[in-house]
């Protein structure tokens, strides 16, 4: 509702009622979340979830099309959209170094086999892969500016490109903990709502 108010400064004054949703969960299912506090405004179509330990996630939508809580339920059943608009992007300029690794040493494997690269490049380059799986946190751009040292065998003999941005094997983190709340907890939550609106399935 929107009041005007002779308040010097003010021009108007907008209050919505929120409904507060606070639910103990079972860790075992939300992978150790114990506890969340669901906060839907239906008039800014938004939501705000607070999780133990001030982990918390806040969205709104400009025209959800539904009604806000039915839209919402639609997305907290789909992790991959949900992730999407609540992720912390600035994690996935790190390379997953592990998952990375693990697909050249693939390719490296399969150019031996076919004898696309000589033993001692292979070693070398093997030596390089693992060096890049114990680094915990390397940015794309820092991968990229050592990419052509490090790998330059594997260039070499056609095994990957020189241009690593074009690589689709290179995986990079993500936002780990968001991921859990998308998978886990957002579902279990629109459960909730559903019960809670008394909406059918």
């Amino acid at each position: 509702m929107v009041k005007k108010m002779s308040i010097p400064g003010v021009r108007e004054v907008e209050s919505s009622s929120i409904k507060k949703i606070r639910a103990n969960l079972d860790p075992s299912f939300t992978k150790g979340h114990d506890f969340c506090e669901l906060m839907i405004d239906e008039t800014a179509n938004r939501f705000t979830a607070v999780l133990y330990g001030g982990e918390s996630y806040t969205f709104c939508w400009g025209s959800p099309g539904d009604s806000f809580v039915k839209f919402l339920i639609k997305v907290f059943n789909n992790d991959d959209y949900l992730y999407e608009k609540l992720a912390d992007c600035s994690k996935e300029k790190f390379v997953d170094t592990e998952k990375t690794g693990n697909h050249l040493k693939e390719r490296l494997l399969k150019a031996r086999r076919f004898h696309e690269i000589d033993e001692n490049d292979a070693r070398d380059m093997w030596d390089n892969i693992e060096s890049l799986q114990n680094e915990s946190e390397i940015m794309n751009d820092h991968l990229y500016g050592l990419w052509n040292t490090w790998f330059s065998a594997m260039i070499k003999n056609d095994i990957i490109s020189d241009e690593p941005w074009f690589e689709d094997f290179i995986e990079y983190q993500k936002d780990w903990k968001c991921l859990i709340f998308c998978e886990k907890v957002a579902p279990i939550l629109a459960e909730i709502i559903k019960q809670e609106y008394q909406i059918a399935a």
